[in-house]
């Protein structure tokens, strides 16, 4: 089955007090935040990769291929100062770039699948708790505002940081998919890990 369609963000995604998840915008102020954090080591050790190197032209152009291929890019604020990044998608097996069977015994036929991508951009605001806040957040908002029955993403499991902050939230691991992103000439193995409508939250 192919990938659903899913409606552009417009605005506000979702708010929880000092944190709100809002739509990147196509303007200078918001490229010139995510160039500083695609330059930024203890970003893109995790996210790129170190041998990376952005442009604004390249941050403009990722912006708009993402756009072209409904993954819908987003900014995360914390007391009203943009300090991280998330995109969502919908998915299928082949688009994310998983085995069919692991994807088809987390995920039935009619499902709204979608998959997310995060990082918290300050380095200062790391180990709080923020990271967390949000991604749950952003769950709230796919789960009752965008339809979703379920949601992947898929950390190298090498990123501990990353591995404790998405089981706090209460995803769970699902498989390993080895060698499957190329990051400085290295192949890692990526550990996709899901949580159901049914299951979050309880």
């Amino acid at each position: 089955m192919a990938r659903k369609a899913t409606p552009q963000p417009q605005g506000i995604l979702a708010a929880d007090g000092a944190v709100v998840i809002r739509s990147m915008r196509a303007e200078e102020t918001d490229f010139q935040q995510y160039l500083q954090w695609m330059t930024d080591p203890e970003t893109m050790k995790y996210w790129e990769g170190m041998t990376v190197r952005f442009t604004y032209e390249r941050v403009v152009e990722e912006y708009r291929e993402n756009l072209r291929e409904q993954v819908w890019p987003c900014f995360m604020e914390y007391e009203g100062r943009a300090v991280g990044y998330c995109q969502f998608c919908t998915l299928d097996a082949a688009y994310f770039e998983i085995p069919q069977a692991g994807y088809d015994a987390f995920a039935g036929p009619e499902d709204a699948v979608f998959g997310i991508d995060m990082f918290l951009g300050e380095t200062a605001l790391r180990g709080r708790g923020l990271g967390t806040r949000t991604l749950k957040l952003l769950l709230h908002a796919l789960f009752d505002r965008y339809g979703a029955d379920a949601v992947m993403i898929d950390p190298k499991t090498h990123n501990t940081r990353a591995l404790r902050c998405y089981r706090k939230a209460g995803f769970q691991d699902l498989f390993v998919v080895p060698s499957r992103e190329l990051q400085d000439g290295v192949y890692h193995d990526s550990l996709i890990m899901g949580i159901r409508k049914k299951d979050a939250f309880v």
